[in-house]
């Protein structure tokens, strides 16, 4: 909702070249802090939801891992998106509930290994990449069949014609002739 608007336009410019933003008249300053303002008013009703479900806050809520394991939730499912942290956390619980009962010697080892993982071979997250499968079966789709196997000009069917390969033919250009 945000990012699709001109306001979400210009945080993505801001992101990318703050110095660029400023130059046509961005106010970066008053831009940063809605953007901090609005994060932190997720935060609030976040956090206002989370005391109803657990039934009870202690300080130990506080502690750094929660915060990674948000971060990690981010990355696994993808960065920029609404439903990229939610589906990384639904996955990552899931894994935590299984290795903290299969393996609870190697579960803080696990979200180690898969934080490096994606961001190594997956840094757009798992929408990231169904948005590339996406754009893979859509240029397939949109291409013909035998588009590769249909000749390209008179000379490479005559190569074809011939027996020879026509996708090892050179393509001679006309040189100008040398003056006598």
């Amino acid at each position: 909702m945000i990012v699709n608007s001109k306001l979400g336009k210009v945080m993505v410019a801001i992101r990318d070249a703050e110095s660029r933003t400023r130059f046509p008249g961005y106010r970066v300053e008053y831009v940063k802090l809605f953007a901090f303002t609005a994060s932190a008013i997720m935060a609030g009703i976040a956090g206002a939801l989370y005391v109803p479900q657990v039934g009870i806050i202690n300080p130990s809520e506080f502690e750094p891992s929660n915060s990674i394991e948000v971060v990690i939730w981010t990355a696994v499912g993808g960065r920029g998106t609404i439903i990229g942290p939610i589906i990384g956390a639904i996955l990552v619980n899931l894994g935590k509930s299984y290795f903290t009962s299969a393996l609870p010697e190697f579960w803080l080892f696990a979200p180690g290994a898969l934080f490096v993982f994606v961001t190594l071979f997956m840094p757009k997250g798992i929408v990231g990449l169904i948005g590339q499968w996406r754009t893979m079966t859509t240029k397939r789709e949109q291409t013909p069949p035998n588009a590769a196997l249909q000749p390209s000009s008179p000379e490479t069917s005559q190569a074809a014609e011939r027996g020879e390969d026509p996708t090892t033919m050179l393509v001679e250009t006309a040189q100008p002739k040398p003056a006598e």
